[in-house]
C-alpha cells in the first residue's frame, strides 16, 4: 500500500461530532426523513470495500476528501459501502497495520462522507473478502464453506453496534446477492429473520435492507408468505438487475439485441413487477431500493445501453431509490490481479474523470426527487426522452425541443385524456407534419391527440391526414422533437430496428 495512503490516514482525525442526523423511516412504499416528514430519495453509488485488503477502493489514487467530493459533484446523496464479514469477526487475528487499514479506515471514510452530507448504506457483500459472485464461490448462501450463519450474525451484530449512534449510517443490509446451489426458502426465512432482528435490536435507528434469492433478483415468494417481522417502520427490501439478469440465470444479455426491443423492455418491466415491484403496492406496501444496477460505462455494450434506457423508465415511473454499480474506477486487488480497471465505474481509471461522458444528462432526472407523498401539490408531468436523458421544453417559437430536465415546463393530460396540455396554458402538443418540429398551439386545432402505443408503452403516437400513426422522435441532427413513422410498435418479432429515439415518457411529479 502506498505511503500516500497511510499519510492520509495519519492526517485525518475522527471526531464524534457528526452532522445532524438523517434518521430515516418508512411510510408505505416511501422512505421518509423523520426530521422533515418528507420523502428522502436515496441516490446511491456503490463503493466497494469488501475485497482484499478490505478498505474502500481508490484511496491510493486521490485524497479521501476529493473522492467524496466527486460523489457530491455528481449528485449522489448516498453511498452503498460494501464490507466483508471477516473484517469484523477475524480482523483481530491480522497484524496491526492490516487492522488499521481495514476497520479504522472505514471509520475515516464514513466520517468524511458525513462531513460532506452523504448518507451511508452499509452493505454486507460477502463473508470472505473476494469478488462477488459466482455460483461456485462457496460464499453465496448459508452453510457454504465461507458463509457460516453464526459468524454472519455475529458480524452483523458487531457492525450494527459499532455504528450505533452514528447518524451518517442510515441503513444496513443483510447480505448482497444470495446465490449458489444451496439456496432454499426454509433457510432464507430462518436466517434472514435472525439477521433482521439482530440488526434492529442492536441499532434500531437504521433501516434494514432485505435481499432475495438468485443474485437478489427474486422476492416473489413473499407473495405467498410475507416476512412478518415488526421493525417499527424500518423494513426495506432491495433488488438488483443487470442486462444479463434473469430468473435463475445469468445468460440473457444477448436478448437485448436479438429480439424486438419494445417487447424485451415490456417483458423486463413485467418481470420486475412480478419478482420485486409488487412489494411497493397494496395495503402492505414497503419501500424497494434497486441497490444495484449498472452498465459498461465505456459505452461499448449495446446490450447494456438498451437495458439501461429501459430500466430508467421503470425507476422513474415509481420514483424509486437506487444504487448504481459502481463508483470506483479501479480495484487494489481483484481475482489476484492488481490495479484492475472497473468498466462499470462512474470514475475512470485515474479517478479524476467520468468514464461515461453523458453521465450527467443520462442520470439527472433519475437523481431528482420527483414525487412527494405528503405534498398537496398537483401531479403534473415531465416529458422525458430516456435515450438522451433530456426533457421537453418549449422555445420562443413555440417549438418543442429537448434540453435540461431543470426546465420548468410541465404537461398534463386534457379532459379527454388524448391531448397533452402545456401546464398553465391553453396550448397543446401538436404535430404539423412528418419530419417537422412539434409545436404547442391552440388545443382546438387538429393533430393534437396522442396515445401510448407499442408493448413498451414508450411511444406517443398521433394520426396524420392519411390515418397513419406517427410518433414523437428526437431529430437525428438537432435537439428538435419531430414526428416520424413509428418504429416497431407492433408485436413483430422480426422487427429489430432500434426505436429508442422515439421513446418518450410522461414522468409524474409534484415537486
Amino acid at each position: 500500500m502506498s505511503s500516500r495512503f497511510f499519510f492520509l490516514l495519519v492526517l485525518v482525525v475522527i471526531y464524534a461530532s457528526h452532522s445532524d442526523a438523517y434518521p430515516l423511516s418508512t411510510q408505505n412504499r416511501w422512505i421518509i426523513d423523520e426530521a422533515t416528514g418528507q420523502h428522502a430519495k436515496l441516490v446511491c453509488a456503490n463503493w466497494a470495500g469488501h475485497l482484499q485488503p478490505m478498505i474502500p477502493e481508490g484511496l491510493d489514487q486521490r485524497p479521501l476528501k476529493d473522492i467524496v467530493g466527486e460523489l457530491v459533484k455528481h449528485s449522489f446523496n448516498c453511498v452503498r459501502l460494501t464490507y466483508a464479514i471477516y473484517m469484523w469477526t477475524r480482523y483481530g487475528n491480522e497484524n496491526a497495520s492490516a487492522t488499521f487499514a481495514s476497520l479504522d479506515t472505514f471509520d475515516v471514510v464514513v466520517h468524511e462522507l458525513g462531513v460532506q452530507n452523504v448518507k451511508v448504506l452499509l452493505d454486507n457483500n460477502v463473508s470472505e473478502p473476494m469478488w462477488c459472485c459466482n455460483d461456485d464461490d462457496e460464499n453465496g448462501f448459508f452453510h457454504d464453506r465461507h458463509f457460516n450463519p453464526q459468524e454472519w450474525v455475529h458480524g452483523l451484530t458487531l457492525a450494527a453496534k459499532h455504528f450505533s449512534g452514528n447518524h451518517v449510517v442510515v441503513a444496513m443490509s443483510l447480505r448482497n446477492e444470495l446465490h449458489g446451489p444451496r439456496q432454499n426458502l426454509k433457510d432464507w426465512y430462518r436466517y434472514m429473520s435472525q439477521g433482521v432482528i439482530t440488526i434492529h435490536k442492536t441499532n434500531p435507528n437504521v433501516l434494514v435492507l432485505i435481499s432475495g434469492l438468485n443474485y437478489d433478483t427474486e422476492l416473489q415468494f413473499l407473495r405467498r408468505k410475507p416476512l412478518n417481522i415488526d421493525l417499527g417502520k424500518k423494513m426495506v427490501f432491495e433488488t438488483h438487475l443487470y442486462s444479463w439478469s434473469g430468473i435463475g440465470t445469468l445468460k440473457l444479455r444477448e436478448i437485448w439485441t436479438k429480439q424486438s426491443l419494445n417487447r424485451i423492455c415490456a417483458n423486463n418491466v413485467k418481470a420486475i413487477d412480478y419478482r420485486a415491484g409488487f412489494l411497493t403496492t397494496g395495503k402492505n406496501a414497503t419501500p424497494l431500493i434497486f441497490t444495484e444496477f449498472g452498465f459498461n460505462e465505456a459505452g461499448s455494450s449495446m446490450e447494456d445501453n438498451r437495458f439501461l434506457t429501459c430500466l430508467q423508465t421503470y425507476l422513474l415511473r415509481k420514483d424509486l431509490d437506487w444504487g448504481l454499480w459502481a463508483f470506483q474506477g479501479t480495484y487494489y486487488l481483484k481475482k489476484d490481479q492488481v490495479q484492475v480497471d472497473e468498466s462499470f465505474g462512474v470514475m475512470d481509471e485515474t479517478w479524476h474523470n467520468l468514464r461515461y461522458p453523458n453521465f450527467t444528462d443520462k442520470f439527472r432526472l433519475l437523481q431528482r426527487k420527483n414525487l412527494e407523498p405528503n405534498s398537496n401539490a398537483p401531479i403534473v408531468n415531465i416529458l422525458y426522452h430516456p435515450l438522451s436523458g433530456q426533457c421537453a421544453q418549449v422555445n420562443d417559437k413555440n417549438e418543442v425541443e429537448l434540453g435540461s430536465c431543470e426546465t420548468k415546463n410541465r404537461w398534463v393530460r386534457g379532459e379527454d385524456t388524448t391531448k397533452i396540455v402545456l401546464h398553465g396554458s391553453k396550448k397543446c402538443l401538436t404535430t404539423v407534419g412528418e419530419g417537422l418540429p412539434v409545436v404547442v398551439s391552440d388545443c382546438e386545432r387538429n393533430n393534437n391527440s396522442w396515445k401510448s402505443v407499442s408493448l413498451s408503452k414508450l411511444h406517443l403516437a398521433t394520426l396524420n391526414q392519411h390515418e397513419e400513426q406517427h410518433c414523437l422522435q428526437k431529430d437525428s441532427n438537432s435537439s428538435t422533437i419531430v414526428t416520424s413513422k413509428c418504429i416497431c410498435i407492433k408485436d413483430d418479432s422480426q422487427c429489430l430496428d432500434d426505436p429508442q429515439s422515439q421513446w418518450f415518457q410522461l414522468v409524474q411529479t409534484n415537486v
